[in-house]
């Protein structure tokens, strides 16, 4: 995403709509999904705690969207420091998150565009 954020001059809008382009948010998928991926982008954890349609984790995994069943956070398994076990600004919950906040926001403003 750096590179990308970088190829365009740091416009993040940019970045986004593309990513709604490559990632297929289209109008059909926001009619299939638009009510769940509402709680998703506000609460990725939501994903994992709630009953949700066979298929939309699916769906959004295949189009790369999110990590599903983040491995420990137990600092032997992070270079650094492990990611932080809730962070909804940046997408982050304990067993799911956003490939970055740019990913979320491409859904956001699909959701919010095709509804």
């Amino acid at each position: 995403m750096l590179a990308k954020l970088y190829e365009v001059k740091w416009k993040a809008d940019a970045v986004v709509a593309e990513l709604v382009r490559a990632k297929e948010l289209t109008k059909d998928f926001i009619k299939k999904w638009g009510s769940y991926l509402k709680k998703v982008v506000e609460d990725p954890q939501s994903l994992w705690e709630e009953d949700f349609p066979d298929g939309l984790r699916e769906e959004l995994i295949a189009k790369n969207l999110i990590v599903y069943n983040i491995y420990d956070r137990d600092p032997w398994f992070w270079i650094d420091e492990p990611p932080s076990e809730k962070d909804l600004e940046l997408g982050i919950g304990k067993d799911v998150a956003w490939q970055t906040p740019l990913h979320r926001e491409a859904v956001r403003r699909a959701v919010v565009a095709f509804r």
